[in-house]
């Protein structure tokens, strides 16, 4: 039974891998026809095509014989492309600046928004919210020497009501090393308990910890959280990518990971419950769409520094030049790669330590 549940959660990390690559494929997809550009194919999955069938716009639709991940195949993206002369209008070379942008972004946009959608989805499961009932009192700390006990209600400090985990987050941090009274609720009776507070760094610590309810939040209040989340997790993500690079993190806290590891963080996920799986999902949608912006080709953002440098030159770069730069950004892919797949099997990602 152990077995048929863990390759379950390996079919469901599988699943949820590729849905973040349609999704980015499927950005670029969106942009090139939005753009006028011609899509010739888009398939799901990589190798034999099993199952295939055309529209009316001349694409080709189908499956591969692994339905993992996904591709385009876009009309005049390879510089070596013979494009017939009828369509050439529709290639994506021949297109202004704007278009090529925008089905360049495209991944990234919509890689974010599927990340807003899934976020959406894991908030509308409901939500663990901090109340001021105590469930935790720390062993040695100032609440267990004052007689906090689980269960107490905290309702006051000194004359500052407190109705909400933040608010006695807020007054306690005020009064680091300073002797306080809090007014606390046991068995239905109302009582005073004196404390001093101990101090860390410069922020008064009771020790303690609170009670979760699970609370159900309205639809405008669940698209309001689903973008601040996204928002401050892709901060986050630019924030410590400018900090590896400034030498604030050391290289060697900074490992990669390949596509077996982040397989073994889904299937992680999926084993800590549907919600953790989803968010996680979200999570590795961000960080991929970001990381395509990394300026080397045949990456995102390579090549919107490419087409940048050829809207200011007004001509295209030259093919000797692109084919160095293109092979020196393929280089550095593998070779990431291969380290993220040898971090992978002597050291794999374990959820609880991140």
């Amino acid at each position: 039974m152990q077995i048929l549940t863990t390759i379950l959660q390996y079919i469901l990390a599988i699943i949820g891998l590729s849905l973040i690559v349609i999704v980015h494929e499927l950005g670029h997809f969106s942009m090139a026809k939005i753009g006028g550009i011609h899509v010739e194919e888009f398939f799901i999955g990589f190798g034999s095509k099993l199952f295939k069938f055309k529209d009316r716009r001349g694409t080709t639709y189908g499956i591969c014989a692994i339905p993992v991940g996904g591709y385009n195949k876009l009309l005049g993206m390879d510089r070596n492309e013979s494009i017939p002369p009828d369509m050439k209008d529709k290639s994506y070379h021949n297109k202004p600046f704007y278009k090529k942008l925008m089905v360049s972004i495209g991944g990234v946009g919509f890689n974010v928004i599927f990340a807003v959608i899934l976020i959406g989805i894991v908030l509308s499961m409901g939500v663990l919210i901090p109340t001021t009932t105590i469930d935790l009192v720390q062993t040695e700390s100032p609440a267990e020497v004052s007689g906090f006990e689980i269960g107490d209600e905290v309702i006051a400090l000194g004359d500052k009501n407190i109705e909400s985990w933040d608010d006695f987050s807020e007054v306690t941090k005020e009064n680091p090393g300073k002797e306080v009274t809090y007014t606390v609720i046991r068995d239905g009776k109302e009582m005073k308990l004196e404390v001093r507070l101990d101090n860390k760094e410069g922020q008064g610590y009771l020790g303690i910890g609170p009670r979760y309810i699970e609370e159900k939040l309205g639809f405008f209040k669940i698209v309001k959280e689903s973008f601040k989340v996204t928002w401050d997790i892709s901060i986050t993500y630019v924030k410590l990518f400018g900090m590896l690079f400034s030498g604030k993190i050391p290289l060697r806290e900074a490992r990669p990971v390949s596509p077996i590891g982040i397989v073994s963080i889904f299937q992680q996920s999926v084993s800590m419950g549907m919600k953790n799986f989803i968010f996680f999902v979200a999570l590795v949608s961000i960080l991929m769409g970001f990381g395509n912006l990394i300026p080397i080709l045949p990456l995102d953002g390579g090549n919107i520094v490419l087409i940048i440098i050829e809207a200011i030159r007004r001509k295209s770069v030259p093919r000797k030049v692109l084919e160095i730069f293109n092979s020196i950004g393929i280089f550095i892919l593998v070779s990431i790669l291969i380290i993220g797949f040898v971090f992978d099997i002597i050291n794999p990602f374990k959820i609880i330590n991140m």
